[in-house]
């Protein structure tokens, strides 16, 4: 069985952020959605297009050394 690209992108993010719950969303029309919000429940949920660009809204919000927005 071949792996889920989508699948595997999420883990990464996953694990690089242990403070953020990351997931997508399958559009009707348009394709994958990209969120994150933080598990403590503070903050904004985040979207994007892909996984870079998700990657890259988390590095605008925080280090991922950090807790802090």
């Amino acid at each position: 069985m071949a792996a889920n690209p989508t699948d595997e992108a999420v883990a990464r993010l996953k694990a690089d952020w242990p403070q953020w719950q990351i997931w997508t969303v399958l559009r009707a029309v348009g394709g994958i959605i990209w969120c994150a919000r933080r598990w403590d429940g503070t903050g904004p949920v985040l979207n994007a297009d892909s996984a870079d660009e998700l990657a890259e809204s988390l590095e605008a919000r925080v280090s991922p050394r950090t807790s802090e927005p």
